[in-house]
This record gives structure tokens, sequence and C-alpha cells, in this order.
């Protein structure tokens, strides 16, 4: 995750699916591009955000439906999308395509890409993101300079997955 933020020169972040929210479990912050400060725990509304909607985007139709049926879909921006029939438009083209974009749609003027992590069974089990100021990268600017770097940090977090999942704990009698 450092990697991808000094390569990037913006802010990287790896969160998992908690409930309908996202939650962040690692944060490089290279510089602030949001009016709220983003720390470990700190949790968003999975459908509005780059993160969430990998990770929705991983869930099986069914089940990412529901969620999105769930979910309270109040506008962040004037730029959200809330309908939910969008929404799963958008989660079968991230689930397709692989990554998601979200444009100012968390708070204006922020830009973020996001890739899903894998467990060792390929079930998505955590997003990792990029998060740019709109200004200082346009969306194409994101695809060509910000997703093979995205895909090469996530790699690298899922050969560490993979090979500490092939260890087990063992009780221990106390």
């Amino acid at each position: 995750l450092a990697d991808l933020a000094v390569a990037a020169q913006d802010s990287a972040s790896l969160a998992v699916l908690t409930g309908d929210d996202i939650q962040y479990t690692a944060r490089i912050a290279v510089r602030r591009v949001m009016s709220v400060n983003i720390t470990v725990g700190t949790r968003f509304p999975a459908f509005v955000t780059s993160l969430g909607r990998v990770l929705l985007a991983g869930l099986p139709p069914a089940e990412r439906a529901a969620g999105l049926q769930r979910a309270d879909r109040r506008p962040l921006t004037s730029h959200t999308v809330t309908d939910p029939a969008r929404l799963a438009q958008l989660l079968e083209a991230v689930a397709r395509d692989g990554y998601a974009l979200v444009d100012e749609e968390v708070e204006e003027g922020l830009r973020s890409i996001a890739v899903p992590v894998r467990d060792h069974t390929g079930r998505v089990v955590a997003a990792v993101n990029v998060a740019t100021h709109a200004g200082h990268r346009s969306v194409a600017q994101c695809r060509e300079e910000l997703l093979p770097a995205l895909r090469t940090a996530a790699a690298r977090i899922e050969k560490d997955l993979h090979t500490s999942g092939r260890f087990v704990r063992i009780a221990t009698a106390s």
C-alpha cells in the first residue's frame, strides 16, 4: 500500500465490507483531498465509494441486490448515484471490468478508483483504492495511470494473503 501511494503520489487505502458500509483497515495518506479526516476504522456507505462498489460487485447477485435495497442511499453530493437500478448496472460493470471509478460522488472534487483483493479461493475480501483530487487527474488519467498500479498492488497483497492462508492456527491447551 505504501509503494502504491508513493507511485501514485496520492493517498491509498484498503477497506473491507462491514454490513452496508466499507471500513478502512489500512491507509497511507500522501495529501489531503477530502474535508473528512479518514483513519483506520472510518466507515462510509458502500454504495457510494469506489472501495464499496468493488466489494459489493464481489457479492453474489442476490446478496448484492438485497444490500442495495437495504442501504440508506441518501446522496452525499449532487453527483451521487442513488437509484437502485442504476447502481445495479454500475455494479455489473464493476464485476465485469474488475475496477470501480467514482467521480465526485462522495465529496465534490474527489475522484477515486479501486480494485478487488481476493483470497486464495478467488473471493473478494477487500478492496484497495487511490483517491485523488479531480483537478489533479482526469477520469482517463485515473484509468491509464492508476489502474495498472492498483492491480499490481492488489496482486502483491493477494500473494501475501495466499501465503498466510496456507498456515493454520493450532489451538493450545490452557
